[in-house]
């Protein structure tokens, strides 16, 4: 019985209006207003608890996904684009950490070593994350909202926060210190989540210390079917602040467990393309 998920929730309003903020970059002062005149629209909480889980609504808008061709490390594959997030969503505040997973699936993460300190992000390999954690996210989620694996542009944009920069903390190496852990800082091993400065929305450890999972479709080389390589987010403790390591813009492939960041959307709205529904 699931009764440490049970919670008093007002339920989404379904039929409000989302605003899609238009002004872009903006600073944590505009991000905490956005938060709260699109919880009081949506009679919805800024911040969710699911049992151990908190998420942070994340308030639709426009932003620039991507990085200037300046940018130390940029690829063809972040050439600046303007995206739209039309619909607010929630994002969990850190990576799922291994007591959080225990808490869901009442299992250790898979390769997880029995005294592994609980607060590290789990490293679960992509099937895990889309076959057993999301269904079971899904059973407990609050009426209204269903779990999804963010598709890159709901990552990024929540991961900037408003920030255009290389990183949480400007456009240097040294400016990512106090929001995350990498090479320079991180003495070469992962550290328990929530440990660094936040972003402007709340969210903890949104480049560095582990990669993410990220939603890109059933189709294409790194897709949701490929039995190998997966898109991932955001660099890791052992990669530098600036090329191909922890950057806002960054994107890579893996095969090896990663670290998931799920989101909450409403019930009723579709999921990024191809994304399976995850049923109560």
């Amino acid at each position: 019985m699931r009764t440490l998920f049970l919670l008093l929730l007002p339920m989404v309003a379904l039929s409000a209006q989302d605003k899609v903020y238009d002004a872009w970059p903006f600073d944590a002062t505009e991000a905490s207003k956005r938060q709260a005149e699109t919880a009081k629209a949506l009679n919805t909480p800024e911040s969710l608890k699911v049992g151990t889980l908190t998420f942070k609504l994340i308030p639709g808008g426009k932003f620039e996904l991507g990085s200037p061709k300046t940018e130390n490390g940029h690829e063809g594959d972040e050439n600046l684009r303007s995206e739209t997030i039309a619909e607010a969503f929630y994002m969990l505040e850190t990576q799922l950490t291994i007591e959080q997973y225990r808490e869901l699936l009442k299992a250790d993460p898979p390769e997880t070593a029995a005294d592994a300190d609980p607060k590290l992000p789990a490293a679960l390999p992509y099937r895990d994350v889309m076959d057993k954690v999301l269904p079971a996210l899904a059973k407990v989620a609050p009426k209204g909202w269903k779990p999804i694996l963010p598709d890159r542009a709901r990552l990024e944009y929540a991961c900037r926060a408003g920030n255009p920069g290389m990183n949480p903390g400007g456009n240097t190496e040294a400016d990512a210190n106090d929001y995350a852990w990498v090479k320079a800082n991180s003495d070469n091993r992962m550290h328990p989540v929530a440990q660094k400065k936040p972003n402007a929305w709340g969210l903890y450890d949104v480049i560095g210390n582990r990669w993410h999972w990220l939603w890109v479709g059933s189709t294409g080389g790194y897709g949701d079917l490929s039995t190998g390589d997966h898109l991932v987010y955001g660099g890791s403790y052992h990669t530098p602040a600036n090329g191909n390591g922890a950057r806002l813009a960054n994107i890579m492939i893996s095969k090896k467990p990663e670290g998931a960041r799920v989101a909450m959307i409403r019930e009723g709205s579709p999921v990024p393309k191809g994304h399976p529904e995850t049923a109560r």
